[in-house]
């Protein structure tokens, strides 16, 4: 843990481009390689990246000659940077073994804070405390600035931008369920409603935006928009809507007042039927 007070301790961002702060003063952290070690690093929250780990994360199965001595320089000069800006806080950048670790203040790093932000939502909304849920999911979409790891290289950052931006996008949805299980239906539909024209096959995303036109009184186009996403489904998948879908279609056509009222229990975030779908960025 930092000591210091927090205006004057690292803070790093990867939600967005990969940055790293001493207070107000952003940091020089180099050349994208360079950048993409720092955030190879950050990831590993503290557990130790071998030097071979990082090489292929940097170069994938086809390194450079000089991939070790490369590596080392980056870390050497990371060191450097770190060092000189918060010499005395406890962020070290360690040589362990044949590998390095990275240590931080648990509250350094934006994706850690935003990982504890949505295990909160989470938790409120195993309770149906959907105030809660959803300022706390707000809390953690505000920690985005862009596509997560912009500017890194490699088949490593590669991987963990897709991973990062699928998070993204589930606590958007579940931001926008909590406000839906408010009972905002109207605020919610704008959103919704272009979530579900680019996601047509996101069938998690389809039953959300026809709740919210129900709970919005706009009955014939929850009910349009299921014809709808069901024939995309079939014709391009030929698959029939899931259970989701067809539930909250039953409901809408039973006139069920619970779609309209807070429901018992939490919301619940699915992936879908079609996992070859790219995940939505957040802007």
């Amino acid at each position: 843990m930092l000591t210091k007070d927090s205006r004057e301790s690292l803070a790093f961002s990867l939600l967005g481009p990969v940055r790293a702060w001493r207070g107000g003063t952003e940091l020089d952290l180099g050349s994208r390689q360079q950048r993409t070690t720092l955030a190879m690093l950050l990831l590993r929250e503290g557990t130790v990246a071998t030097l071979d780990e990082l090489i292929s994360g940097m170069w994938g199965y086809e390194p450079p000659r000089s991939a070790v001595t490369t590596i080392r320089t980056y870390v050497s000069r990371l060191r450097g940077i770190l060092d000189r800006a918060d010499a005395d806080s406890g962020t070290r950048l360690h040589s362990v073994g044949g590998g390095y670790t990275l240590e931080t203040s648990v509250d350094a790093l934006d994706v850690s804070r935003f990982r504890r932000h949505t295990t909160r939502a989470a938790e409120a909304a195993r309770r149906a405390d959907w105030s809660t849920a959803a300022a706390e999911q707000a809390t953690a979409l505000k920690l985005w600035r862009g596509q997560p790891l912009a500017g890194t290289i490699g088949p490593y950052a590669d991987g963990q931008r897709i991973r990062l931006q699928q998070l993204g996008t589930a606590a958007r949805i579940d931001f926008l369920s909590a406000q839906v299980n408010l009972g905002l239906h109207r605020e919610v539909l704008p959103e919704l409603s272009a979530m579900a024209a680019a996601h047509p096959l996101w069938e998690d995303v389809q039953a959300l935006f026809m709740t919210a036109l129900y709970g919005g009184g706009r009955v014939g186009e929850a009910l349009e928009h299921y014809r709808k996403a069901r024939r995309a489904l079939v014709d391009d998948l030929g698959i029939e809507p899931g259970v989701r879908m067809r539930t909250v279609h039953q409901r809408i056509l039973a006139s069920d007042p619970s779609l309209t009222t807070v429901p018992p229990g939490p919301v619940t975030v699915l992936t879908g039927r079609n996992p070859s779908r790219p995940p939505m960025l957040l802007s």
